[in-house]
């Protein structure tokens, strides 16, 4: 069943879910497309990420850099939600992660091994992919589609509030996002816009309360399906705000970055799929710059 275009299309984006769950940025193709219900996914997928690369977003540490070792295990199923296709996912990173920088200006260095915040998230396409089982998809073609997600990010990865750079951000994100695409014959198109919104989390380092503003991202990608059932994937998104406060002190955070990503599939079997993915910051002005390089293994199954 690897050779079904929604296939390819629903771990186009539980791949790349998984590539930037750590940043509030997440260029991710096809994630709004038709895919039939009772579906099952998992993946496990391993990278690594060197750059300028908090996992809190709002550290005001200086200079930084890491390297970044991470593995996830991600897991979605498909629903019938009240007649529109939707699909539920839940994403669990474990991170090995090396940081050096200046604090007060002197030297400073870490490292982290554990658990980062897991993150959970219902998207729904309410225009133009109504829920199908599989035998009725060989009747339908898709052109565009319209849906919107809810992801949440909750604050059980590792945290220490002694510690100024911690895989845990010890806060609730929530990422409302809008979008639509359109396919013609191999080539999909799509646009989206989101924003990552916090809660603050009032145990921040040194026993300080630390609050960020929205965090604002637009995203375009363009996807060609060839007909040996590869398929190749280029995006690219611009986020914009996310300053933040310390005990209501204003911090020069304001963020402005573009990047860009591109995933190449590769489907094994009739179960099975490779992707690798490669993620780079075009310009960045504070937050993360970084370049990452990630490679998953993919299965399906039904669940009918």
């Amino acid at each position: 069943m690897s050779s079904k275009p929604w296939f390819r299309a629903l771990i186009g984006s539980l791949l790349l879910l998984e590539a930037c769950n750590a940043l509030a940025q997440d260029l991710e193709p096809r994630t709004f497309s038709q895919v039939p219900t009772g579906m099952n996914f998992a993946v496990v997928a391993s990278g690594y990420s060197k750059g300028n690369m908090l996992f809190d977003q709002a550290s005001t540490l200086e200079d930084v850099t890491g390297e970044l070792t991470h593995v996830a295990i991600g897991y979605m199923r498909t629903l019938d939600f009240f007649g529109a296709s939707a699909k539920a996912l839940v994403i669990v990173p474990v991170i090995r992660g090396d940081w050096k920088g200046v604090y007060r200006g002197e030297p400073a260095s870490a490292s982290r091994r554990g658990f980062a915040d897991p993150q959970l998230e219902l998207s729904v396409n309410f225009l133009g992919a109504p829920a199908l089982r599989m035998s009725q998809m060989r009747n339908y073609t898709q052109k565009w589609v319209v849906g919107a997600s809810l992801r949440m990010s909750l604050p059980l990865g590792q945290y220490y509030s002694e510690r100024l750079i911690n895989l845990g951000t010890n806060r609730w994100g929530y990422r409302p996002r809008l979008g639509a695409s359109y396919k013609s014959g191999p080539l999909t198109l799509e646009g989206m816009v989101s924003a990552w919104l916090f809660t603050k989390n009032d145990d921040f380092f040194g026993g300080a309360i630390l609050e960020q503003g929205p965090l604002w991202s637009t995203q375009f990608n363009c996807n060609y399906q060839f007909p040996s059932r590869i398929w190749f994937g280029l995006g690219a998104g611009f986020s914009r705000g996310g300053q933040t406060k310390t005990n209501g002190i204003a911090a020069d955070s304001y963020k402005k970055n573009t990047r860009w990503a591109a995933v190449f599939s590769l489907p094994l079997n009739r179960q099975h799929s490779l992707k690798l993915i490669y993620i780079n910051g075009l310009r960045t002005r504070s937050g993360a710059d970084f370049d990452q390089v990630s490679l998953a293994w993919s299965m399906h199954w039904s669940g009918e």
